[in-house]
C-alpha cells in the first residue's frame, strides 16, 4: 500500500527540510519516526519521497510525502505524531503504487509582509509576475530550466498582515522570497516598476533576497481529497491550532509579537522562546530571527 500524508511544521526550528548529517532537519525527523515506528525498514525500498523541500527557516501547513507501507492506514498520522516535535500529520491518502508526490498540480505558498507597505504598489507590480516567464534572475543558479508559470498572484490586507499569496505549479529554489524582494523595494520606492519587468525580460538584476521565515508552504494539490481524522488530533493541538490550521493563518499571532521593531521589545519574548527551546534540546542558534518583512 502506497500512502500520501499532509503535514504542517515550524521550519525556524530545523535546520532546513532536506535530510543533513549531524543537523536537526524536518525530513530527518520523520524519516527517524518511521523507522521507529516500522512504518518503513528502507528509504529507497520503501519510495519515501516529499513534495517540496522547503528554504531554511520556511514553515508549512500543508506539504506532502509518500511512502510505501503495511502499517494500518487508519493508524498512521496518530502513530507518527506519537513520535514527532513541531511536526503534525493531519491528512492521508491512498495512492496509486507509481505516484510521487514532486508531481503537484498546484503549490500555494504565502509570505507575511507587514501591513505599513504601500498595498497598492505591492497590488500593482506583483501583477508583472503573472503567467509563464523566465525566472533566471529570481532564483538560485542551478542546471535547471528557470522557466515557471504563475498561476495566481493575490495581495491581501488582514489583521496585521499583508498576505502575499502565489500559486503555480513547481517553483524555484528561492523563487519566491527574491520575487518579495523587488517587490518590497518597488513598495519602498527603492526600485521602479520596469525594473522588474525588465528582469522578467531578461536583463541581468539581482534584487536581493527576503528572509524566510515569513514563507509558507500552505497547501500542495493533486485533484483528489485527503482525509482527516478528528479523532488523531489532541485537545490541546486542536484547541489552540485546529481552526488556524484549516484557515491558513498559522504563525499569525507568533510573528506578530516577533515583528517589534526594538531589541528591548523583543528581548522578553525572546527569553521566552529560549527558556522553551532549551528546555526541548532545540539549538535556538539555528534560528534566524527575521521573522517579518518590514
Amino acid at each position: 500500500m502506497r500512502v500520501a500524508l499532509k503535514f504542517w511544521y515550524d521550519g525556524s526550528v530545523f535546520w532546513g527540510y532536506q535530510r543533513q548529517l549531524n543537523v536537526r532537519t524536518v525530513e530527518g525527523d520523520i524519516i527517524k519516526a518511521l523507522r521507529k515506528t516500522k512504518m518503513i525498514r528502507d528509504v529507497k525500498k520503501n519510495k519515501f519521497q516529499s513534495s517540496s523541500r522547503t528554504d531554511r527557516g520556511a514553515s508549512a501547513v500543508g506539504n506532502v510525502l509518500a511512502f510505501d507501507t503495511d502499517f494500518s492506514k487508519g493508524q498512521i498520522p496518530k502513530a507518527l505524531n506519537s513520535k514527532v516535535y513541531d511536526i503534525y500529520f493531519w491528512g492521508i491518502a491512498q495512492v496509486e503504487d507509481d505516484f510521487n508526490p514532486r508531481y503537484a498540480k498546484q503549490r500555494w505558498y504565502r509570505y507575511h509582509l507587514n501591513r505599513e507597505l504601500d498595498f497598492d504598489k505591492l497590488k500593482s507590480a506583483s501583477s508583472l509576475f503573472l503567467g509563464e516567464h523566465d525566472f533566471k534572475n529570481f532564483c538560485r543558479k542551478s542546471e535547471r530550466s528557470s522557466m515557471r508559470r504563475i498561476d495566481s498572484i493575490n495581495v491581501i490586507r488582514k489583521r496585521d498582515f499583508i498576505y502575499l499569496d502565489v500559486k503555480g505549479e513547481s517553483f524555484l529554489w528561492n523563487m519566491i522570497r527574491r520575487m518579495v524582494s523587488a517587490l518590497v523595494k518597488n513598495a519602498k520606492g527603492e526600485l521602479p516598476k520596469k525594473a522588474i519587468a525588465n528582469a522578467l525580460a531578461g536583463k541581468r538584476s539581482d534584487m536581493g533576497m527576503a528572509p524566510a521565515h515569513p514563507l509558507i508552504l500552505m497547501d500542495v494539490s493533486y485533484g483528489f481529497p485527503f482525509e482527516t481524522k478528528r479523532s488523531a488530533i489532541p485537545p490541546s493541538f486542536a484547541k489552540n491550532y485546529e481552526e488556524a490550521l484549516i484557515k491558513g493563518e498559522l504563525f499569525s499571532a507568533i510573528q506578530k509579537k516577533m515583528c517589534w521593531r526594538t531589541t528591548a521589545r523583543r528581548k522578553p519574548y525572546i527569553k521566552v522562546i529560549n527558556a522553551t527551546l532549551d528546555a526541548r534540546g532545540h539549538d535556538r542558534h539555528a534560528r534566524n530571527r527575521e521573522d517579518c518583512y518590514l
